[in-house]
């Protein structure tokens, strides 16, 4: 199989959020990718479309024989099949969860700048949102271990969402990472519901630890100040759409998200655009 990471479909006029834009600008916020699907996904697509007839379907044993053979091959470690649920969507299961594992008035922990759905997940059914915010240096994110197990403490959280690797700044967290956090759960009896659906686009350096093979025993760039003024200025002075980090929380203000998913001419028109914005930003 072929895949073309040169070229993009044109999706505009097809009722897609992202490319419901004005004459001239360029969205590069939402995390929808302008690749076609990968040609194996089609033609499995096709065939089950040239049957010509659909009804109640669920997910039978080669599906999770599926699911399991993957995360064996790709990250080293198998999960047993009885452990997985088809669920429709990662969301709505996050909102299960939170409803079935924690009550009305508790607190749900999590570690800001974080994907800003979570906030819904946890306010929407009325818990409380708690954050151990990321210490940030300049360059890197990394935990605050005595803030973090403070938070856990707290008799009133019962629920930790764990981005793993994170979203949105993309920080892939080492084994022993993943192990304290599990053990730091574990220790003050915190429910760890860890979000992986970023697990398979590591890129380089070491691999995503899943956190189910975990035994709990005993690129984004800073630009300025307010990154929602930037977003608008933008998007009207170069056509460039973006995401503000400010909905992420914690220090997301200080940064925009900006997606890369999409042919390397549209990166490089993206990034121009960018560094003139900044310019005239800057004056």
């Amino acid at each position: 199989m072929e895949y073309d990471f040169e070229n993009a479909p044109d999706r505009s006029h097809t009722d897609l959020v992202k490319w419901d834009v004005k004459p001239g600008e360029l969205p590069m916020w939402i995390a929808d990718m302008d690749f076609k699907t990968a040609p194996e996904i089609i033609e499995a697509m096709q065939a089950k479309i040239s049957l010509g007839a659909f009804g109640y379907e669920w997910p039978q044993k080669d599906y999770f024989n599926a699911v399991a053979d993957w995360y064996e091959t790709e990250h080293g470690c198998r999960p047993h099949n009885d452990w997985m649920i088809f669920t429709t969507g990662v969301v709505p299961a996050i909102s299960t969860i939170v409803r079935r594992v924690s009550h009305i008035g508790d607190n749900v922990l999590v570690q800001e700048p974080v994907y800003n759905i979570f906030y819904n997940s946890i306010l929407n059914n009325v818990r409380h949102v708690l954050s151990s915010d990321l210490a940030f240096d300049g360059k890197n994110y990394s935990v605050d271990w005595t803030d973090l197990e403070e938070k856990l403490a707290n008799p009133l959280t019962t629920l930790m969402i764990f981005c793993n690797p994170h979203n949105p700044i993309g920080k892939v967290w080492t084994k022993a990472e993943v192990q304290r956090v599990a053990q730091l759960c574990q220790k003050h009896h915190v429910v760890l519901l860890s979000d992986e659906i970023h697990g398979d686009l590591v890129r380089k350096g070491q691999g995503y630890t899943p956190a189910f093979s975990i035994e709990a025993k005993s690129n984004v760039q800073k630009v300025a100040n307010n990154s929602a003024e930037l977003v608008e200025f933008l998007r009207k002075e170069t056509g460039l759409i973006v995401s503000a980090g400010s909905v992420y929380r914690g220090n997301g203000q200080d940064f925009i998200r900006i997606n890369l998913a999409c042919p390397l001419a549209m990166v490089k028109d993206g990034i121009n655009r960018l560094a003139e914005g900044i310019r005239k930003y800057s004056k």
